[in-house]
């Protein structure tokens, strides 16, 4: 196994969860008497929520990015959970590297939900920790949730590798001195610096938690 150690992102990543932010959203929106196309607030969710509330805030003067996070909250949570699915070949990246003799860490901006989607998906066991938003720690590209796994488990951060869909994953990962590994099925950053980008999990699992 070229790594011993994969911390893995969840939205995006994990879970194909951004339709279901992008619907959210577009309702909060109209909630402020905003309306926008889905493939430009998908995009914009796709960087960051924030970033989408910024771009909108800027667009409406009216409307402060405060107004858009606080709409989107309001419908977050409406859609059922069965609307969120996993990527394929997730669950067999996560097996291939506990069999490899190696260790999977989650750390996310997601709060509570977390767990929700793991229990749901009988993933719970396949992590041996993982740093959510009620953790505390600074939200990427901060380095502070990874530092402290690293710390808590007394890891090689050389064995350490980082795997994300966005910018912010891998540059935490980076600022935590990781490799990293960019999963972009949609060719989101074309551009990004990474040695190590994949179009899918299969691919990903075979590759980076293979023999």
């Amino acid at each position: 196994m070229k790594y011993r150690h994969f911390f893995w992102d969840f939205d995006g990543t994990l879970y194909d969860t951004y339709g279901r932010i992008t619907r959210a959203c577009l309702k909060g929106l109209q909630d402020l008497g905003i309306s926008a196309p889905f493939d430009e607030v998908y995009a914009l969710n796709k960087r960051t929520l924030e970033e989408c509330a910024r771009v909108f805030s800027a667009r409406y003067p009216s409307v402060t990015v405060q107004d858009v996070m606080d709409a989107y909250y309001r419908h977050s949570e409406e859609e059922s959970i069965d609307a969120v699915q996993l990527y394929p070949g997730v669950r067999d990246a996560l097996r291939r590297v506990i069999d490899g003799g190696g260790a999977n860490y989650l750390f996310t901006h997601r709060g509570e939900s977390t767990f929700k989607f793991l229990k749901r998906d009988r993933l719970e066991d396949l992590f041996a920790d993982m740093v959510t938003s009620l953790d505390g720690f600074a939200r990427k590209p901060s380095p502070e949730g990874l530092n402290h796994l690293v710390r808590k488990h007394g890891l090689d951060v050389r064995q350490c590798i980082m795997l994300g869909d966005r910018d912010i994953d891998l540059d935490a990962g980076k600022n935590a001195g990781m490799a990293c590994a960019l999963f972009d099925p949609e060719n989101f950053y074309p551009d990004y610096d990474t040695p190590w980008r994949f179009r899918d999990m299969d691919t990903l699992g075979r590759t980076l938690a293979g023999d």
